[in-house]
């Protein structure tokens, strides 16, 4: 009894470190984006950063929000927007955010001892299965384009993502990754 105990465990663990592995190679965070369908992007030529801006919770400015002004900006510039100190045509606004995350699921644990079985018949619904909790951290960054003139949200986008300890170790990699990506989106190209 112990031995196929320990057997199912085995199998189990693997099966779940598979399944990990396969979450981890994704290319990148998820992202979503929207814009006002009355707004032409194209008539915007500057931009500015909302004061104060969302990441800068306390008011001052803090070293991530600064890693997001800097991949902001370069994703802006390369789309021949140009950044100006204040009024600017479209005021740039971000924040970073956070939380904690449950994922259960249920999956199948193949008994090999019932063999046997296999294409003859089938057992009961439920039968030999492991329900899996996995607890983790989402990161939320949400970019906000706003019409200055008009005080009107023209364009937002976000990226969701799993906190890694890659993401921990290189915060900078991450915001550059999820920037780059929400841009990607943008309904202006990149000048190349």
């Amino acid at each position: 009894m112990n031995l196929s105990r320990n057997l199912r465990a085995l199998i189990l663990a693997g099966t779940a470190a598979l399944a990990l592995g396969a979450c981890a190679t994704t290319s990148g965070p998820t992202v979503r984006v929207d814009a006002d369908p009355t707004a032409n992007m194209a008539s915007y030529g500057t931009y500015s950063f909302f004061e104060p801006f969302g990441t800068d919770r306390s008011g001052a400015a803090t070293p991530l929000g600064n890693t997001v002004k800097q991949a902001l900006r370069r994703e802006m510039d390369v789309r021949g927007l140009r950044y100006v100190e204040s009024g600017g045509d479209l005021l740039v606004n971000a924040a970073i955010k956070s939380s904690e995350k449950t994922d259960v699921s249920t999956m199948s644990v193949p008994d090999p001892y019932f063999g046997y079985r296999y294409g003859r018949y089938s057992p009961w619904v439920g039968y030999n299965q492991e329900t899996i909790v996995r607890q983790y951290t989402e990161g939320t960054l949400t970019i906000d384009l706003v019409d200055r003139a008009r005080k009107q949200l023209v364009w937002s986008g976000a990226a969701f993502g799993r906190v890694t300890d890659k993401v921990r170790n290189n915060p900078q990699g991450a915001v550059d990754t999820a920037v780059r990506e929400i841009f990607a989106r943008y309904p202006k190209a990149a000048v190349q």
